[in-house]
């Protein structure tokens, strides 16, 4: 049997991807059923989508009856690279078909699979439109390799896995894995969405919220956003709902496991959790607080209600805003602006479908920092173990963790200052400071979303900043060098060791 291995290997995956990308194309079709009248924007759906699928078979005969051998060092990356960058090409094609311009196009698709819900798209009349941006949203937060994750083997599979941000394997075989992940997610999203409907919001804008909630992604189906939607309904009620929705998000997929199947003493001695729990009990009254002196004149009740949903959307990561429909995010106060921005770079769990830093990581510098003043209060002599519990055990922390984890939150805040201060350079024409920057391209970066008004008057090379930044940072940057890298040295026939 010939072999497939090397880039014949890596385009021959991307063909099967590139059918499941075609396929995510025309599942916004279902909303016609609802929407009649929406038919004539058919096309612009299954148009790229059906493309995409015939295209991406005739690159899968490239592995089709061959061999497959173990993809090269670097290669994994390589592809994983490929697939998103595909996957934001082609479904930028119905916006474009729409009327929207290439760059807007891109913007929308790359916020929508990167979770960051900053959004440039305004016909929200268009059901079958608003619900696709919720579908890129679901589908880049759950992670596109998970999708499809079984139409590769387990072992390419899982290297692709864990290449796109995740570290949980549920079960021994990475498909069960998948398809749990994906029946949890379709579960909560089920009932997501019922709560919303029977707390008052309407069943369309309950299904698009309880989605983008789940998926941290922050887009809405109208165009005062969450606000505008829950208006009419019971909105306290709605406001839990979607907290409860955005914290399922944010939360490890194992952590989901060990919730449904009662075991409560892994969840409650999970490291994400202890400092999820820490930041809520300092975090929440924090933003209440800090609501309230920035407006003496707003009820407590609803200094209360803005600040802690507030809380929550900026440590998932999703980017919801309940502040009154049409005004700005500033009435909440410059110093919960700078709160959010914080917990932002925080972010939520490894392996949720939330950005930032990601909380584990943090754990283990604030742990780090803590064993190594330790170690200078006790004798040398003295060997401590340096243990932390994660996914239902107690697992080492070595000096290479430690270095790993510092090392990436120097790289998130080198890229924040230095997209910061390009964006201000860009924008200097309309008056936009450093401050306003730093908050715009923070919540870009760290998928959250919320915005001070920037992203509306963003000239096209600040969009184009923030649409590297989004991509960059979904992916972590570092699975982006690596691929880079191999790609410069295959060009120059260098080998790779």
């Amino acid at each position: 049997m010939k072999q497939a291995k090397g880039y014949r290997l890596i385009f021959g995956y991307l063909g099967i991807f590139m059918v499941a990308i075609g396929i995510i194309c025309l599942l916004p079709l279902f909303a016609l059923f609802a929407f009649p009248e929406e038919v004539q924007y058919a096309k612009n759906f299954y148009i790229p989508g059906l493309a995409s699928i015939v295209l991406g078979l005739g690159l899968s005969f490239l592995i089709f009856k061959r061999e497959k051998q173990q993809l090269g060092k670097h290669q994994d990356v390589v592809l994983l690279v490929l697939i998103w960058l595909v996957a934001v090409l082609i479904t930028a094609v119905p916006f474009i078909l729409l009327g929207m311009s290439f760059t807007d196009s891109v913007f929308e698709t790359t916020s929508g699979f990167a979770t960051i819900g900053l959004t440039v798209f305004n016909r929200f009349d268009l059901h079958v439109y608003t619900l696709y941006r919720a579908l890129l949203a679901l589908f880049g937060g759950v992670g596109l390799v998970l999708v499809v994750t079984s139409a590769i083997s387990d072992r390419y599979g899982f290297r692709l896995y864990t290449s796109e941000g995740h570290n949980d394997k549920l079960m021994p075989n990475l498909v069960k894995s998948a398809r749990l992940i994906l029946g949890i997610y379709l579960a909560y999203i089920v009932l997501g969405s019922l709560a919303l409907w029977l707390a008052g919001m309407p069943i369309f804008d309950s299904i698009c919220h309880s989605i983008s909630a789940l998926a941290t992604g922050g887009f809405s189906s109208r165009a005062g956003g969450f606000s505008e939607a829950a208006a009419g309904g019971n909105v306290i009620a709605l406001e839990v709902i979607i907290c409860v929705l955005m914290v399922l998000g944010s939360t490890n997929f194992l952590i989901h496991l060990f919730i449904l199947t009662g075991k409560w003493k892994q969840v409650f001695k999970d490291c994400e959790f202890r400092l999820f729990g820490l930041l809520v009990l300092i975090g929440v009254p924090l933003f209440i607080l800090s609501v309230f002196l920035n407006n003496p004149t707003l009820p407590f009740g609803d200094s209360a209600r803005y600040g802690a949903f507030t809380f929550f959307s900026a440590i998932s990561t999703t980017g919801y805003s309940n502040v009154p429909a049409g005004a700005p995010l500033s009435m909440i106060g410059n110093s919960t602006l700078f709160l959010i921005v914080a917990l932002t770079i925080i972010g939520g769990g490894v392996g949720s479908t939330a950005g930032g830093v990601k909380q584990y990581r943090v754990a283990v510098m604030c742990k780090s920092f803590y064993w190594s003043l330790k170690s200078k209060g006790t004798s040398k002599r003295m060997v401590y173990p340096h243990y932390i519990w994660r996914c239902g055990e107690y697992k080492e922390v070595t000096g290479a963790d430690s270095i790993e984890a510092y090392s990436f939150g120097a790289l998130y805040m080198v890229i924040l200052l230095v997209g910061a201060g390009i964006i201000t350079l860009l924008e200097t024409s309309s008056g936009v400071t450093f401050g306003d920057a730093l908050f715009e391209f923070a919540n870009a970066i760290s998928s959250a979303g919320l915005s001070c008004g920037l992203t509306s008057i963003a000239s096209v090379g600040t969009k184009w900043v923030l649409i590297v930044g989004m991509f960059a940072c979904r992916l972590e940057f570092i699975p982006i060098f690596f691929a880079l890298f191999r790609i410069v040295r295959d060009i120059f026939r260098k080998e790779t060791i």
